[in-house]
């Protein structure tokens, strides 16, 4: 890794596909990642807000650990829902991956995500590295 060289992170999975796009990507020590409840098998959780959240900041468990990095290394999430009447549901789940001081938080409501289904989706903003 070089501080001059972006280090892309293609989405579980989906490496094989050459999709014009990546779960996320690292400049030096910093990591900008976005994650949606996908699931091991590839599909989505179309649960309910608060299952979609508890998958969602599993997977950056998981893909952030993957790089150097974790939860606990989190600077900043945005989260996006599609009813901002999930917002207290998804407070909830936040409380289980976080207690005490966490990273910073902004929520915003949204018409729509994709794929159609999702209610919840979240970018981090997160260090690697010593």
């Amino acid at each position: 890794m070089s501080a001059s060289t972006v280090d892309w992170f293609p989405i579980p999975g989906k490496e094989d596909l050459n999709l014009p796009l990546s779960q996320g990507a690292a400049y030096g020590d910093l990591v900008i990642m976005t994650q949606v409840p996908q699931q091991e098998d590839g599909t989505m959780n179309f649960g309910s807000a608060e299952e979609q959240a508890r998958q969602t900041l599993n997977n950056f468990k998981t893909e952030l650990e993957k790089i150097g990095s974790g939860l606990d290394r989190v600077l900043s999430i945005t989260i996006y829902l599609t009813d901002l009447a999930d917002f207290p549901a998804v407070t909830k789940v936040w409380g289980e991956f976080y207690t005490g001081r966490g990273p910073g938080r902004t929520t915003v409501g949204v018409n729509d995500l994709t794929p159609s289904g999702l209610r919840v989706e979240m970018t981090a903003f997160a260090v690697r590295g010593a």
